[in-house]
């Protein structure tokens, strides 16, 4: 913490818990909690899920809909997610960040009144996205995730509230994660009707003052006068700045219009502090007919100082009087200080002062504080967008880097995103590396002083690859192994799902459904041609495009391709080269996948062609490309691997 914010805190808190003649005064009503999530606020969360069937919507969620319905447009549901995944999930994504800390969910479900593909969930619970991008479980000590319990004698679809409290976080983003019922080995799909998000728009927090020479407490003015007699302001009053002692300094004060005196009462009259004219003062002043000599009250005086400095206190106290008045010009006179209550920091001690007419006499509290060191430029980092409800960027995000002087004027600003290698920043910039990333960045002036600024992120913009390894058993059956990887650093693949026959489209209604993969599995061969389409998902949301490969008919040859692989660098980026030979005596329709695009070639009996990818990359970890290839009932399928390269 820097010490402007310390001692600050300190003479403030100080000065407010102590002050004699301060009047209790109520705090302002906080904002009720109220539901944050609803798309009518004006700081109305983007809505993202897992997944959402055709005939559901995902934004229905908090569209504000909470009655009992059947009307599949006003909930989100999962029902035929082809990966059958073991949880479903929604995420709120804020502008502006908010104050959570209650949840509340209106649950829908078919069991014993329609098919039981939809049902209650086994569990669910609350996420909230920490500063440092990662998803984090909301606590309490009387947190608990309530499920709704149905009536199997007198079903119905849509399910009374449930609500879960926690203790407040404050955040962007918020996630729910349902954990999908199993009955009879089948994962059952989930449906809300609408999902509620309780609590306030957090406060915007004003950034701390980053002047050096700015004082952090100064003298409050009182003055007493007569009805009709100009009151006598100071033509001084003391400041203390940051690291202190306290010092005197002239001031000006605004011209008052005998107006403002001519009867009882009260009013306000602001100065300028000469070498302050950022931070202007403000007097009381009090007017009555008489003034009461009687002191009933006098307010703590509070200084600091650093070690080895004798504290230097005010001249005069605030003191108060019976007849409500208050005169912050009366004399006081303070007891010795002994040199060694202020020799070491995070001292703090009372000094006793004696004021003529008041046998209580006075108190003035000294903190001694470790000087602050110069203040370097302040620096921040800010990004284009929130990560979407996985935690993870799939789309490379773009920074940018402010930074404000302090002392001195700034001249360098510079970034990392290694933490060793610091290039000049001129303009926001993408962050073009994968994996868990540390954005760094600093700002030096002309003093030398640094000040810097980093934040943690998550980036995966690579969809995953599935090589698929296709093995005859015999002649009517081939025997099909995957193989899914997420190319490192990304984000790891979470499933992979499958499905054949005989459409050569991924999408084709004449194929069996998807199913997830688990284990090699085995495809029975027809005459006819028969496909196998695969798909991969990793932990960030990315999507591999659909892979397909055509397996041998029933009793043929397998087609004869020669494939190899190698890569240049080009520009200083790494070039990936697949190089096919159709050494059969049929023309082929030869497919390349890799990770970096896919690419056809149509190849006469003898003939030879090269596929080259751009990386756009100056390194290139080792991996494999799929060939494939078709010549009518004979096909080849598998897969092309390739070294590591850098052109660095």
């Amino acid at each position: 913490m820097r010490a402007r914010t310390r001692t600050a805190g300190l003479l403030v808190a100080l000065m407010a818990a102590m002050a004699f003649a301060g009047a209790a005064v109520p705090a302002a009503g906080a904002e009720e909690p109220s539901n944050v999530a609803a798309a009518t606020r004006e700081n109305a969360p983007v809505v993202e899920v897992g997944y959402v069937t055709g005939w559901n919507s995902a934004a229905a969620l908090n569209n504000g809909r909470t009655a009992a319905t059947d009307d599949y447009t006003q909930m989100w549901g999962t029902w035929g997610d082809p990966s059958g995944p073991s949880q479903d999930w929604a995420s709120y994504t804020w502008e502006k960040p908010v104050t959570v800390s209650s949840s509340r969910l209106y649950l829908w479900q078919n069991h014993l009144t329609g098919d039981s593909g939809v049902m209650i969930p086994s569990a669910w619970r609350i996420e909230y996205l920490d500063g440092a991008g990662q998803w984090m479980p909301v606590t309490g000590a009387s947190l608990v995730y309530e499920l709704p319990v149905l009536n199997e004698a007198a079903p119905v679809s849509s399910l009374p509230a449930v609500q879960a409290d926690f203790d407040a976080v404050t955040t962007s983003a918020v996630r729910l994660v349902l954990d999908r019922a199993v009955v009879d080995g089948e994962k059952k799909a989930t449906s809300v009707i609408e999902w509620e998000v309780l609590g306030v728009d957090a406060p915007v927090v004003d950034p701390e003052p980053t002047d050096p020479g700015a004082f952090i407490d100064a003298e409050a003015v009182a003055v007493r006068t007569l009805t009709g007699n100009a009151p006598e302001l100071p033509a001084e009053i003391w400041v203390i700045g940051e690291n202190g002692p306290l010092v005197y300094a002239d001031v000006d004060w605004a011209e008052i219009a005998p107006a403002s005196y001519a009867e009882e009462g009260s009013f306000a009259v602001t100065g300028s502090v000469d070498g302050f004219a950022d931070q202007p003062v403000s007097a009381t002043v009090f007017v009555a007919d008489a003034l009461s000599s009687v002191m009933d009250g006098i307010d703590y005086a509070a200084t600091i100082t650093t070690p080895g400095t004798a504290p230097v206190l005010p001249r005069t106290v605030r003191a108060h009087y019976d007849d409500g008045t208050a005169s912050s010009g009366v004399a006081v006179r303070w007891d010795e200080i002994d040199p060694s209550s202020y020799s070491t920091a995070d001292a703090f001690f009372d000094v006793a002062g004696t004021v003529e007419g008041y046998p209580a006499g006075a108190v003035a509290s000294v903190f001694v504080v470790e000087p602050a060191a110069q203040a370097g430029p302040l620096v921040a980092i800010e990004l284009d967008a929130a990560p979407p409800g996985s935690g993870w960027y799939t789309m490379a995000p773009t920074v940018t880097v402010t930074a404000e002087p302090a002392a001195a004027a700034i001249s360098t600003i510079e970034y990392s995103l290694d933490g060793q290698t610091w290039n000049p920043y001129t303009a926001p910039f993408t962050v073009d590396v994968q994996g868990e990333v540390t954005v760094r960045a600093r700002a030096t002036d002309d003093s030398g002083v640094t000040g810097d600024a980093l934040q943690s992120i998550r980036v995966d913009t690579v969809a995953p690859t599935t090589r698929i390894d296709v093995a005859a058993v015999d002649a009517e059956f081939a025997l099909v192994t995957l193989t899914p990887s997420d190319a490192e650093p990304g984000s790891g693949v979470t499933r992979t799902i499958w499905s054949d026959g005989p459409d050569p489209s991924p999408t084709g209604e004449a194929n069996n459904m998807y199913a997830t993969y688990e284990a090699p599995f085995s495809v029975q061969l027809t005459p006819e041609p028969r496909y196998v389409h695969v798909q991969t998902q990793d932990a960030a949301g990315n999507v591999e495009a659909y892979a397909t490969v055509l397996l041998p008919a029933a009793g043929a040859e397998p087609l004869d391709l020669r494939v190899s692989t190698t890569s240049r660098c080009v520009a200083g980026k790494v070039q990936l080269v697949v190089s096919v030979r159709n050494a059969d005596a049929s023309p082929a329709e030869v497919t390349i996948t890799t990770p970096f695009g896919t690419k056809a070639l149509d190849m006469t009996p003898g003939a030879a062609s090269s596929a080259s990818f751009a990386t756009r990359s100056s390194a290139l970890a080792a991996g494999e490309a799929q060939v494939s290839g078709v010549a009518g009932v004979r096909s080849y399928s598998a897969p092309a691997p390739y070294l590591a390269r850098s052109c660095g």
